[in-house]
């Protein structure tokens, strides 16, 4: 039997799966959904499994780069490149969003090329934290509700929304808490681990996740992944979504403790409030979970929250990434360079293309990082060892 390691590395590293495949025979859609903004529940609630779009398994760009100019985001390139070889044929409707203009422009492109499913719909994002934008974000969610209930003949109620709030409030619980047990020195999990466990859960039926996520919890207690002299490290990025590309990083000697990635701690922190209206508070839980750079009022909480991981999980360095032609993560880059300069933090700027290859500079200057972190650590201790004599 395998392991749920076996099952997790198996599941994040596909597109397709049988349980997706299990859901269909019963009767059940499959809908594809971009951005970690878009609500899961109100899919779920309407009897369906929501999928968090992918380019897992990609081989290149060379259809997509029919649609798209090379001067876009390679995720966007590969998602929309695995959609005309028709890796995606699986799914009865996908909802996109502005999440940025690389991945709105993927709705536009989806209906030029007139690919199946026949259920597009633009879910609406405002790009501002605020009351205002609260109301707006409740505004669009009925409008998804709405286009759900036309397209597919079903009506998604209060009752069953409400289930599907506390169950995927259930799968965010786990998730943290699994993502959690990495403030401890044995790191029962790796960071490559969690990618995939993300990667995992968002292509499963979330009674199935939950199942898997249990499996996890259990196996994670008494184990260790990292080494006595490992480096801890926090990274920040988009939709990194290549485990290989973390497993060099830890191959080169570093604990990956916490992240900011659309595949991590942004798809499961802060929960629905279970005790109002359904829609308003799904609303205020995805609008004012952990954002990204699409957010524009919101850097000084996400370089709070950045600076406060780093201490609670007693980072060593941080990795900052963008995928090249991302100006949002370009500017983020920039800004968390010169602030985290001023308190001293160490942190490493990289830009690459999803599955661009480019492995050896990269563990170059992941090794150059860490041994930036070593020395600092033998001065520290060399400077204990002086205050001891002299006292």
């Amino acid at each position: 039997m395998a392991s749920c390691w076996d099952t997790i590395r198996e599941l994040g590293g596909r597109d397709h799966n049988e349980h997706l495949a299990s859901a269909r025979a019963e009767g059940k859609r499959v809908i594809g959904y971009f951005c970690s903004y878009v609500p899961e529940e109100i899919i779920h609630a309407a009897g369906m499994v929501p999928y968090r779009m992918r380019a897992v398994g990609s081989v290149g760009t060379h259809r997509g780069d029919e649609y798209f100019s090379g001067l876009n985001c390679s995720f966007v390139r590969h998602c929309f490149d695995k959609a005309l070889c028709g890796d995606f044929e699986f799914l009865d409707g996908v909802v996109f969003s502005n999440g940025c203009d690389h991945t709105r422009r993927t709705y536009d492109n989806w209906r030029h090329a007139e690919l199946s499913p026949d259920f597009l719909h633009m879910f609406v994002i405002p790009h501002v934290l605020g009351e205002s934008a609260v109301a707006r974000l409740a505004v669009h969610m009925e409008r998804l509700k709405s286009a759900i209930e036309e397209h597919f003949s079903c009506r998604i109620s209060a009752e069953d929304l409400g289930a599907s709030i506390r169950l995927y409030n259930r799968k965010r619980e786990l998730l943290q808490e699994i993502s959690d047990s990495r403030l401890s020195k044995e790191v029962p999990i790796k960071g490559s681990e969690m990618l995939s466990l993300v990667l995992a859960v968002t292509a499963l039926p979330v009674e199935r996740a939950i199942e898997l996520l249990e499996e996890v919890k259990e196996a994670i207690r008494g184990r260790s992944t990292a080494n006595e002299d490992d480096c801890r490290i926090f990274m920040l990025s988009g939709a990194l979504e290549e485990r290989e590309h973390l497993e060099l990083i830890e191959d080169c000697g570093a604990s990956i403790v916490g992240d900011s990635f659309c595949f991590g701690t942004r798809h499961y922190d802060g929960l629905v409030d279970e005790s109002g209206e359904c829609i308003p508070a799904l609303a205020k839980r995805y609008l004012e979970h952990l954002s990204c750079p699409r957010m524009m009022n919101d850097f000084r909480r996400r370089l709070s929250y950045a600076r406060a991981a780093i201490e609670r999980l007693s980072v060593d360095a941080s990795i900052i990434e963008k995928l090249k032609f991302c100006d949002l993560w370009g500017g983020e880059a920039f800004i968390f360079k010169r602030e985290f300069k001023k308190h001293g933090l160490l942190l490493l700027a990289l830009e690459r293309e999803l599955y661009g290859g480019g492995q050896g500079q990269i563990r170059t200057r992941v090794q150059a990082l860490l041994e930036q972190v070593r020395a600092r650590r033998e001065n520290l201790e060399n400077e204990c060892d002086s205050s001891e004599g002299a006292s």
